[in-house]
């Protein structure tokens, strides 16, 4: 059978169809279906690995709970000891016996410790030893029962190493003593009572140490305790700090540190490795051939335990250098015994996967195929849009640019490929644009315009938006460059602005054109006063001069010759044509001087001019000569309102401002907007007054749109109307 060589297959991405080779789909089938078959068998391979791996986890997450009871017994039972050591001295029994010691107060002593042994059952001895070394009490426990020593029966201890050195500490520190075991005159007891020694000084109601108070812990205890917790996990080990066994699998290991003749049997010399781990960290994990070790060090005297409600000490000294390591170990031979049925189920399992993998490849291999002819699709459209596009890495070097840039810039792409931006735009045009690259490499989509040099038309206004490449991680890799040539839009904007700028122009002459009659009689007023001063002071001249009669005139006509200037310059500067350029604008001073260049037109038809100006008003930033003209239209417009009303003539120009904006606002006292006009009162050619063109509120309104602010309207309730101009401060006060 003869397969077509094309497919059909529909692309999501783009929602339309590409074609497919089928031939190569099968290819890539059988190739990736070998290759998954192959791949697929190593899974398989180490798979019991695997397990036995998940198996040993298990079994340390176990011993790590293990190790975790076993400390938690440790502190537990140091903690009572602890307590127990704290009450003794501070209970008033003590207190009675160091104030007024006899015989009375002695038994009463020798009472409450035989109390609290009989209770407790784990102490071996509970003494107070005077500060010479003395045995003045002692109760000992023993086979099950605890009695009080007689007087006879006490012992000198000053040469015990325990009561040396508690009398060196202060009244409320604690000595403990190694976990060893007891000895009797010159040999260790038998049978082997594991023990530890916990002894604290006690002072008299004077603060003077009178002896000390010694507990005799069974360490029994906590070993039957630890041992308790053998199992699952393997069997407990205890170590102190010099690596000798206090509890071993085989009792002869134990107390190398006190029998001569097991002092080589330590983990130091019988597992060097181990030992050395051991030193070096406080919790691991030990393996080798025969057996798992999990080793946890403990702290037994920084338990949790609160100090007696009255004490005010109980700390033992060097407790954070008081330490014993618990060792968990467990043989491999137990781990082994599990894994063994798994191999059968393995090879059934690929047997069924195998034909798997074959439509997997399959369905892989028709994916690539319409993967890569949608790419190759893509890559079409890319390169045919008109805009520039192109990938730029961390270090600023194109790794993808389209055809578009090929006709810009008259390269390549693979004459692009891998230039820094400072090579393809040059040093002056890479300066400028530096900022925004920073700003796109730091995570910030970026946007901005400005001219860039085209091989094939010259200079030309170009839009750029630099859009982050970011990493799952937040880690930015590069960007995109996305660069649009907009100069047929700038060029039709700087028309239309030329052209609003031409309308602003001839909209102020046609003003200067109804105000030429004012504005005539304005300049006579100071030409006729210097004409009459100048006449007056020829006749003083020829008869007797008066001095200072003639300076007053000539002071007059100065000052008549300068407000005539004053009225030429305003008129001239309102109706001249230039190119306006972008600065900071008062307001402020825009009203007051339209307010002067309306004012003889004002007075001369009866309208009141008030002007409510903000004290600190921030600058705005614009075109001085079209904001003149926008505060002109408005106030002109004004006095059109109220002279065509029947009631007051009073325009109202007020300065205002906010946290951003600042506000021109002209009120009137006319006859308002007409509501059927509504927001059609700034369109062209559409006015309220009579033989009104209806292009100043237009012209008004695009100028204040220019300059990113709006110009609004309301009615007032009282008559007439506010028009409101609004534009962005430049500085914050």
């Amino acid at each position: 059978m003869r397969l077509p060589a094309p497919w059909l297959a529909q692309a999501h991405t783009i929602h339309r169809v590409v074609q497919v080779d089928i031939r190569r789909i099968i290819r890539l089938a059988a190739l990736l279906g070998l290759a998954f078959s192959v791949l697929l068998a190593i899974p398989f391979v180490f798979y019991q690995r695997a397990e036995t791996d998940h198996n040993l986890e298990l079994l340390q997450t176990e011993q790590e709970r293990v190790t975790r009871l076993a400390a938690g017994i440790v502190q537990q039972e140091m903690d009572a000891v602890l307590s127990d050591l704290r009450y003794l001295s501070q209970h008033n029994e003590l207190s009675q016996y160091l104030a007024y010691k006899s015989p009375g107060t002695r038994l009463d002593l020798a009472r409450e410790y035989l109390a609290l042994a009989s209770q407790k059952r784990i102490y071996d001895q509970i003494r107070f030893i005077d500060r010479d070394g003395m045995e003045q009490v002692r109760v000992d426990f023993n086979e099950g029962r605890a009695a009080i020593v007689a007087e006879t029966e006490l012992h000198d201890r000053r040469d015990q190493i325990y009561f040396r050195e508690a009398m060196r500490l202060l009244p409320g520190q604690i000595y403990v003593s190694p976990l060893d075991l007891s000895f009797e005159p010159g040999a260790v007891e038998q049978p082997p009572r594991p023990v530890i020694r916990f002894a604290v000084p006690v002072a008299d109601d004077r603060g003077a140490v009178r002896g000390i108070v010694v507990l005799n812990y069974l360490g029994q205890r906590l070993r039957d305790k630890l041992g308790a917790l053998e199992g699952y996990a393997g069997r407990i080990r205890l170590l102190n700090a010099q690596g000798y066994w206090l509890m071993a699998a085989d009792p002869e290991y134990e107390w190398g540190f006190i029998y001569p003749d097991r002092s080589q049997r330590s983990v130091a010399q019988l597992s060097p490795r181990l030992w050395r781990q051991i030193e070096a960290e406080h919790s691991g994990v030990y393996q080798s051939d025969a057996s798992l070790i999990r080793f946890d060090r403990i702290y037994p005297l920084l338990g949790g335990g609160a100090t007696h409600a009255g004490a005010s000490f109980g700390s033992p000294v060097d407790a954070d250098r008081y330490y014993w390591t618990v060792v968990v170990e467990l043989s491999r031979s137990a781990m082994r015994a599990a894994n063994l049925p798994l191999l059968k189920k393995l090879w059934s399992v690929y047997g069924v996967l195998v034909p798997f993998a074959f439509i997997v490849a399959s369905m892989l291999a028709f994916a690539s195929s319409r993967n890569r002819a949608l790419a190759q699709g893509m890559e079409k459209v890319v390169d045919s849009v008109p805009v520039l596009v192109a990938y730029v890495d961390a270090e600023q070097r194109y790794r993808f640019n389209n055809m578009a840039y090929e006709r810009f810039f008259g390269l390549k792409p693979k004459q692009i490929y891998g230039k820094s931006m400072l090579e393809l735009l040059g040093e002056a045009v890479y300066l400028t644009t530096r900022p925004y690259i920073e700003q796109a490499l730091a995570g910030n989509a970026v946007s901005f315009e400005r001219p860039l040099h085209s091989a094939g038309e010259g200079v030309r206004d170009v839009s750029i938006s630099f859009l982050p490449d970011t990493s799952p991680q937040g880690e930015v890799r590069g960007f995109y460059v996305v660069a649009n040539d907009v100069t047929p839009i700038r060029t039709s904007q700087r028309r239309e602005r030329q052209q609003m700028l031409e309308l602003a122009h001839v909209s102020r002459l046609a003003s200067m054109g109804q105000m030429a009659t004012e504005i005539a009689h304005e300049i006579n007023q100071p030409l006729a006063a210097i004409a009459m001063y100048s006449s007056a002071g020829l006749r003083t001249l020829r008869g007797e001069c008066n001095r200072e009669k003639m300076e007053s005139w000539l002071e007059a006509m100065n000052t008549q010759a300068k407000r005539a200037s004053e009225i030429v310059k305003r008129v001239r500067r309102f109706v001249q044509k230039g190119e306006p350029q972008l600065c900071p604008v008062d307001l402020n001073l825009i009203a007051r001087e339209t307010v002067g260049l309306l004012d003889h037109d004002a007075r001369a038809q009866g309208v009141e001019m008030v002007l409510e100006l903000a004290g600190d008003l921030p600058a705005v930033q614009g075109e001085r000569v079209l904001l003149e003209q926008v505060v002109f239209n408005l106030v002109r417009n004004a006095m059109d309102a109220v002279l065509a009303g029947s009631g007051e003539r009073r325009v109202t120009l007020k300065t205002s401002s906010d946290a951003h904006l600042v506000y021109v606002e002209v009120s009137d006292t006319g006859p308002g907007v007409d509501p059927e006009l509504g927001e059609h009162i700034f369109d062209s050619f559409v006015t309220g007054k009579q033989g009104g063109l209806g292009m100043g509120l237009a012209i008004s309104r695009s100028i204040a749109e220019a300059h990113a602010g709006s110009l609004r309207y309301a009615n007032r309730p009282g008559g007439g109307a506010t028009f409101t101009f609004s534009l962005a401060a430049t500085e914050s006060r």
